[in-house]
């Protein structure tokens, strides 16, 4: 009993307690240290009792019990003031907690959707990969190759990326704004009757080109303004995307001089799939240019980036620009321009 008396006199001279406390969280320390010192006044509340019992005169008798007291009155205040500190430290926690879930909320993502290498060996012409639901090529290789992502093709977009980059490091940008939210670009790639759909309004709401770059007069994106359009079929011709800064053939303009991204010079552009394009006249990535059929003689040719193109007589391979990558969000305006690699995805957060 007496070396109860004792520790309950520590206690109450204010020395801290020194045992040691139940792991967990702070949260769940107080609770148990609260249920501790809350049994405390009980505890003294019977060793007054048993004082009680003793013999009276003794003046040390009297003491203690005077002195019992006391601690007992102390070990109440200190039982309500844990609690009290519970009440303050969960209230931390909590806030804690939401501004967690702020900083959360207040970070957005680019998806890569698709990349284009104009001399892979593999030709992404009017045909293949942008409405027929397949994903193509690798995450290893998906800055290095022609790729495409399904599950980002039929993601929900706000905006959309142009993003020219030489296998991962940043060449230059450009964000449009779409007319219409909520739809996933597979959605817009398969809208092709009628076509000819310009699908952003406002031009580029952002533009970037990194310092020193090479190879800008002639670029489909960045030499022209404008904003982006798809599907642009004219007669027997097709390119999935172009700029409308660049020249648009008419709807029944048979000419080969609308250049840009997925084209064909032989397809029926109006079907989501066509069984009699020509391979002869895909080709992926065309510079701006005027060589329109049929004055645009095989001499001069059309200006074809790389090699990935059909064997189609006017068809000109040329220098590569770099590989394009189509990034998607649907809360993020602008594309991250600080570092000089991009990713597959590009988390942006505000802080």
């Amino acid at each position: 009993m007496f070396q109860l008396v004792a520790v309950l006199l520590l206690c109450g001279a204010g020395v801290a307690f020194s045992g040691e406390l139940p792991p967990g969280n702070l949260t769940e320390t107080l609770a148990k240290f609260h249920a501790l010192v809350d049994k405390l006044p009980e505890d003294m509340f019977e060793i007054q009792l048993e004082l009680g019992n003793a013999k009276e005169g003794d003046n040390l008798l009297k003491e203690a019990k005077q002195q019992a007291n006391l601690i007992r009155e102390k070990l109440s205040e200190v039982s309500n003031e844990v609690y009290e500190l519970r009440l303050k430290v969960k209230t931390l926690e909590m806030e804690e907690e939401e501004e967690e879930d702020a900083r959360e909320e207040s970070c957005g993502t680019w998806y890569l959707g698709m990349n284009l290498n104009p001399s892979d060996g593999h030709v992404m012409g009017y045909e293949t990969g942008w409405s027929d639901d397949s994903s193509i090529g690798t995450q290893e290789d998906a800055l290095i190759k022609d790729y495409l992502n399904q599950t980002v093709w039929n993601m929900p977009a706000k905006y959309i990326a142009i993003v020219r980059h030489h296998q991962g490091s940043l060449d230059a940008v450009k964000v449009f704004v779409f007319k219409h939210w909520g739809l996933s670009l597979s959605h817009r790639f398969k809208d092709t009757d009628p076509g000819r759909n310009v699908v952003t309004e406002g031009g580029p709401i952002q533009e970037y080109t990194v310092p020193g770059a090479h190879n800008l007069a002639d670029d489909p994106v960045f030499s022209v303004g404008g904003d982006l359009a798809f599907n642009w079929g004219y007669s027997r011709n097709g390119a999935r995307l172009v700029l409308t800064g660049g020249h648009l053939s008419g709807a029944n303009v048979d000419d080969d001089n609308t250049h840009g991204f997925g084209n064909n010079f032989w397809v029926r552009p109006k079907m989501v799939e066509d069984p009699e394009a020509s391979p002869a006249w895909a080709h992926e990535i065309s510079n701006i240019q005027d060589c329109p059929y049929p004055s645009c003689t095989q001499s001069k040719g059309v200006r074809i980036q790389g090699t990935d193109h059909g064997s189609g007589g006017t068809l000109k391979s040329g220098p590569v620009y770099g590989n394009y990558g189509i990034y998607v969000s649907d809360d993020l305006p602008s594309f991250p321009t600080s570092g000089s690699k991009i990713g597959i995805n590009m988390v942006v957060c505000d802080n």
